[in-house]
């Protein structure tokens, strides 16, 4: 066996490393990039950045290249991007906390129906969440580009074309876009909605198995990125998904807590629940889904907070020194200081389950309410958000513990007890890179032939 590059691309920043068969990380290189957050509640970024993060690290760890064997793609979700015939984006890839395409979310959902919707795709189509709104805002909005479109892929779509000029996308990627059979997970289209959405689904990129081959490095990128020919290329999966592979959510009641750019708690089950406030997504193993449930702005919060009420602040003083310092004076105090928090509505990006425009907002705020009675009322808002969604899962299935937290959010100190105060009373268990290793898997899953 070789080794396996894995490669993250997340919202907000790049990871890469090289993994031995073993699953041993030998070495890792990160890039971070700026997204396009304007317009209103537009967010996109050109998936050239992807790329150039890619050439970048592989140039710094290009010693440690020379035995790669496969590359597995861990991707933020959707990304959506049209492409033309040779892979060309023609345009931005639209994030899943974009807001662009609601009216076209209300007319999917009028049109195809909820009840079948959440039957059989599992999920409601929302503005930027599911690509299928993005497809039909690009439709409506830019005539142009719809035409000259050959294929709407997401980021591992881009990617994998441009390795390999291969086409490709995965169910756990797809899965709600609110086009994908869901409920049976087979690798097919929802006719029906494709029907009246009026999509060929010739303009979508097959579908096969996250752990699935999509092609190998075509020679010249080989030689641009300092790889292997021929080394093989997967599909690759969601990076939330496999995030929780790599925290072995596998068996129906464990649950994950990945605190990165959004906040997402899944749950893993035997059988897809539908449910209008939150998402299923396909596992990348057989016989297995994911409930989702995200915060669109849960560490971006943190970001937004820092650049207006501490800019006196270097980052690394706020995130290091003044957050886990006003989470320890917090809980030093007991329950005693919590009728002082500022209530908080944690929708600074709007709510992936809602078509209207939600916005945050904070209440019961006083002349002696200061910067970390702020804070911790952003805190406390987010978790229980998030916490909502745990309790909602709970009635149809015994959650386990401990919950495993994941991100740089889950490293602040404090934040595994204020999780537990305001989120799930639980144990809390941190583990680090999971959606790198997570790719990993997939890599060892294809070596091993599973």
């Amino acid at each position: 066996m070789r080794d396996i590059l894995s490669i993250d691309v997340g919202t907000t920043a790049f990871k890469m490393g090289v993994f031995n068969p073993g699953l041993d990380l030998k070495c890792s290189a990160s890039r971070e990039y700026e997204v396009r957050v304007y317009d209103q509640g537009k967010a996109d970024i050109d998936p050239q950045k992807w790329w150039e993060a890619l050439r970048s690290c592989c140039r710094e760890l290009q010693p440690n290249l020379a035995e790669v064997g496969v590359l597995s793609l861990s991707v933020t979700t959707p990304g959506l991007t049209a492409m033309a015939e040779d892979g060309t984006a023609l345009g931005p890839a639209i994030l899943f906390f974009d807001r662009r395409s609601q009216q076209q979310a209300r007319r999917i959902r009028h049109d195809v129906g909820e009840e079948f919707l959440l039957a059989e795709a599992c999920n409601l189509p929302v503005s930027g969440g599911s690509s299928l709104c993005s497809i039909l805002w690009i439709r409506d909005s830019q005539p142009d580009v719809w035409s000259r479109t050959y294929k709407f892929g997401h980021t591992n779509t881009y990617m994998v074309k441009r390795l390999t000029g291969q086409w490709a996308i995965d169910p756990s990627t797809m899965s709600i876009t609110g086009l994908y059979d869901t409920r049976r997970n087979q690798l097919s289209w929802l006719d029906r909605v494709l029907e009246k959405a009026g999509i060929d689904p010739e303009r979508l990129p097959p579908l096969m198995p996250s752990h699935a081959v999509a092609g190998t490095l075509l020679p010249e990128i080989a030689d641009e990125l300092g790889l292997p020919r021929g080394a093989a290329v997967l599909c690759g999966g969601n990076d939330a998904v496999l995030a929780g592979l790599s925290a072995g959510l596998a068996d129906p009641g464990q649950v994950v807590d990945i605190a990165g750019t959004c906040e997402i708690a899944a749950v893993c089950i035997d059988r897809p629940v539908g449910s209008p406030n939150y998402n299923i997504r396909c596992h990348v193993l057989p016989g297995r889904w994911m409930t989702f449930f995200v915060l669109n702005t849960g560490g971006k919060a943190l970001e937004w907070f820092h650049s207006v009420f501490c800019r006196d602040m270097s980052k690394d003083e706020f995130y290091e020194k003044f957050v886990p310092q006003t989470i320890a004076g917090y809980l030093a105090q007991g329950t005693s200081s919590e009728d002082e928090l500022p209530e908080y509505v944690p929708y600074l990006q709007g709510s992936r389950y809602s078509l209207e425009p939600l916005t945050a907002a904070f209440s019961s705020v006083t002349l002696e309410t200061d910067r970390q009675l702020m804070l911790l009322g952003l805190l406390r808002g987010n978790l229980r958000y998030v916490g909502s969604h745990l309790k909602e899962v709970s009635q149809f299935i015994e959650l386990k513990q401990p919950i495993i937290t994941t991100g740089g959010g889950a490293r602040i100190g404090g934040m595994d007890l204020l999780k537990k105060r305001w989120m799930a009373a639980s144990e809390y268990r941190y583990q680090d890179q999971s959606s790198l290793l997570g790719a990993a898997m997939l890599g060892k899953m294809y070596e091993d032939g599973i």
